[in-house]
This record gives structure tokens, sequence and C-alpha cells, in this order.
């Protein structure tokens, strides 16, 4: 990345909305950030939207210390942040998977319990539920409100298998549950958000931090990039690069 001005010679990871898969980005200087020294290129492009999601919607969520996590997809780019951030909360994270053989990583990174879908509801109510839901699937909305214990909170993120179910009210009110949603966009113009949610990730990464990075496509293999999404069957973040 060429940074021009006072910031000239550093190593920036840049954040933005939309617009990024392109030979030449323009952005403003207060849209980079500082990327500390052992990361790859490919790690520091896959640090800003899934690790400023994964902090930002735990926080909005008014998570505690000791309270348990359902992360699902947690093999994926959000996921496998996801995971690592709730530890570095001191949460307790119940991962949650399509496949078996995409268990072992979000393991690695702290999980205490991991499952595929089919084995969840099972295993996650002999736990005694779980106090939020990480909710990217979007038909499993019905299914992770039964997982939440009383007064807990589902965070709607995705809908990665592409049906939304509607919720049932009643559900809510029954158990005093909460459902709110998060999308990162919006939240790119708020300085102080942004500037507490580096402050505690910046520090850490590299360290107890660091991005799980996927396959790496060159430039020109974009569309191939974009169809390894579809199959689901990649683990972390897909780059690409040029």
């Amino acid at each position: 990345m060429e940074v021009v001005g006072q910031a000239e010679g550093r190593r920036y990871a840049a954040l933005i909305g939309q617009g990024g898969l392109a030979e030449r980005v323009a952005v403003p200087r207060e849209a980079l950030l500082p990327v500390p020294e052992g990361l790859s290129p490919e790690e520091a492009a896959s640090f800003p939207v899934s690790f400023l999601t994964a902090y930002l919607a735990l926080k909005q969520a008014g998570v505690r210390p000791g309270e348990r996590v359902l992360v699902q997809a947690a093999a994926g780019a959000l996921g496998t942040a996801a995971v690592q951030v709730a530890r570095a909360l001191g949460l307790e994270v119940v991962a949650a998977a399509s496949r078996a053989e995409k268990l072992a990583l979000p393991q690695s990174l702290g999980a205490g319990l991991a499952a595929t879908y089919e084995e969840l509801p099972e295993k996650v109510r002999a736990l005694g539920g779980v106090d939020l839901v990480l909710e990217v699937r979007g038909k499993a909305v019905e299914e992770s409100l039964s997982l939440l214990r009383p007064k807990g909170r589902l965070v709607y993120i995705g809908a990665a298998e592409g049906e939304v179910v509607p919720v049932n009210p009643l559900r809510l009110m029954r158990k005093n549950l909460s459902v709110v949603g998060f999308w990162l966009s919006p939240l790119l113009g708020e300085k102080p958000l942004l500037e507490e949610a580096l402050a505690f990730l910046l520090p850490r990464l590299g360290k107890t931090l660091r991005p799980v990075v996927g396959k790496v496509f060159p430039f020109a293999e974009a569309e191939a990039a974009f169809q390894a999404l579809l199959d689901r069957g990649h683990v972390g973040k897909i780059v690409v690069r040029l």
C-alpha cells in the first residue's frame, strides 16, 4: 500500500466500507490502521473487518466476563476472529461449524466446546444453554433462541444460509430474551467507537489475536475467490492478492 503524508513509510491496512477489490484504492488517512511487525500482508488484510465486527458485536450485546457465547461458522473469517476476541474478553466459547473437520481450528483458538450444527442443540442444552449467540446462519434463528438462557441475547450478523426465519415475539417474552442487529459499515464514521475497539485490538494483534488466513487467490482469479466463498468449504479468511 502506498501512503502519502505523515504516515509515509509505515505499514497499514485500510478500513473501508466497499470498493476494496481494486488495484488502487484512495482512502483518508484516518482510515488507515497500523500493522504490527510480524504480520504478513495477507494477515493484515484479514484483520480490520472481521476483528472489528467481532469486538463491536460482542460489546453491543453487553457481554460480561464469564458468560458463555455460541459462535456459529466458527472456522470462518468472522468466526475465528470472534472466538479469539471472546476469549480475550473473558468469555467461555462454544464453537459451531457445518463440518466436523472444521472444528479443530476454533478449538485451537480457545473454544471450550465445538460441535457440528447437527450436534449443537443436544450439546449446548447439556451445558445448560448459552448467554449469547452470534447468529450468522439465518434460518437457525429459532433454534438459536431455544439455546439461550433466560435474559440471553442474540446478535444477528448475517444469513449465510440464505433464508431468514421470522422471530416469534412470544419466545422472546417468555425468557426475557433480546435480539439485536449488527452491521459494521454504518459505524465506520463513529470515531469514538472505533477508537475504543482499536485500543483493545491493536495491542493484542499479532500476539494473542491473529487473523487466520485461508485460501489466497491472485487478483486475476478474483472470481474463483468468490466461488470459494459460495462453496463454503474453506476455513479462515479468503484473500485476493495483487
